[in-house]
């Protein structure tokens, strides 16, 4: 029972997820943003989730054939983590064609930068890719509500909520050590607070 709990929240805060997350919270609460028109909104959230959900789904079937859909060896992740990579490479120069807030390249750059680290440190290191996403999610939510005058803290703890879960799960798993753990998490909420900040 521990075990299926464990894979459901595995599931349900995947790392692809978290692109997506972010931008439809920030779209769709009481704010300036959120007075953007319906379409414009409905074509953002397309866009992220084409370039950041289903193309890398796509990755799938390839895990499939490796023997291991959940990719637990360090390995076995950097062909999927690659093709992820041009993926959210094509979404961001994409997204620098729509006239938004800046903030929101910003964080798409964030979730490239992520990608990118997630990659070169897998070719020595094996990372938690799920706290990596939940990082880079929190890092976005928390400068947004204090640079941006927009009121997300309820999210902001709904985050960290989902990164104990998470990272307990995967701890459970027996899929990382708690400093892959740590460490995804911190190198996911500095690489989007870097971006958030510099950019």
């Amino acid at each position: 029972m521990l075990k299926k709990t464990a894979l459901f929240f595995s599931i349900i805060f995947h790392p692809l997820l978290m692109p997506l997350a972010g931008i439809t919270i920030l779209l769709f609460t009481s704010s300036y943003v959120s007075l953007l028109p319906l379409a414009a909104k409905k074509m953002i959230v397309l866009l992220f989730a084409s370039g950041t959900l289903l193309l890398p789904a796509l990755m799938l079937p390839l895990a499939y054939f490796q023997g291991d859909i959940m990719l637990q060896k360090r390995l076995e992740r950097n062909i999927p983590l690659t093709l992820c990579f041009i993926f959210y490479l094509l979404t961001y120069l994409l997204f620098l064609k729509v006239p938004v807030y800046g903030f929101l390249h910003n964080f798409m750059l964030g979730a490239l930068t992520s990608v990118l680290l997630s990659l070169i440190i897998n070719l020595r290191w094996k990372i938690s890719l799920h706290m990596i996403g939940l990082g880079g999610l929190t890092a976005f939510l928390v400068i947004i509500t204090l640079t941006k005058e927009i009121n997300l803290f309820p999210w902001v703890l709904l985050s960290l909520l989902a990164s104990g879960i998470t990272g307990t799960a995967r701890l459970y798993l027996s899929s990382h050590t708690p400093g892959q753990i740590y460490a995804g998490f911190l190198t996911g909420f500095c690489a989007m607070a870097i971006c958030l900040f510099l950019f």
